[in-house]
């Protein structure tokens, strides 16, 4: 039996709703990122260009919305791991998930404020997870130490979370560099060290 053909409406209303809810991710990290986590909802709805009702339509509470933001944070952090190179993508990924800290502070509250412990901990399982695979292919391939550990990964992105972001919320770059180069030095392989990776300037906005 053929499945049913949507009707051009409905098509269009689903299509208006993932529009209208990427527009609030998207104004919700501009929000969280200059104000803070507990910035207005309705600030939120505003700078989205929706009303309040398709704001809570979508995201009746504020965890809902920061959930979204983090599942988001996985699917690039995922993404960029599928366009790297198998052997690349671990410090790609890596590196990408520190740019996610060093922009997005409403990320890093959510880790720490906004969710259960248990909750907490099922999302470092998860990133741990989806690190696991790619750091093994790097440690095959020699550029990373063998002896890092797939938890470890956790552990680096929490030394470089402080250095994201420092006491007084001042935004500096060349700490965040710095610290990266030293981390990324650290986990690879003795011999003759390849030249550093550096957050990238199009991520850090």
């Amino acid at each position: 039996m053929l499945a049913p053909v949507d009707a051009p409406e409905e098509r269009k209303l689903r299509s208006d709703a993932r529009r209208n809810r990427a527009a609030m991710i998207k104004a919700a990290r501009k929000v969280f990122a200059q104000h803070g986590v507990d910035a207005p909802l309705d600030l939120v709805a505003r700078t989205a260009g929706v009303g309040r009702a398709t704001q809570h339509r979508h995201f009746p509470t504020r965890e809902k919305l920061l959930s979204a933001i983090f599942e988001d944070n996985f699917d690039q952090i995922a993404e960029i791991g599928a366009q790297a190179a198998p052997e690349e993508a671990y410090a790609k990924m890596l590196l990408e998930t520190i740019a996610i800290l060093f922009r997005d502070r409403g990320f890093m509250e959510l880790m720490d404020h906004r969710v259960p412990e248990e909750a907490q901990h099922e999302m470092a399982r998860r990133f741990i997870e989806l690190m696991t695979p790619p750091l093994r292919r790097a440690q095959k391939a020699g550029l990373v130490r063998g002896d890092l550990r797939p938890e470890d990964t956790m552990l680096l992105v929490d030394m470089l979370a402080g250095a994201a972001q420092p006491p007084g919320r001042r935004r500096q770059e060349y700490r965040m560099d710095r610290a990266l180069h030293i981390v990324l030095e650290a986990i690879e392989p003795e011999g003759e060290p390849r030249p550093p990776l550096a957050v990238p300037r199009s991520l850090v906005r």
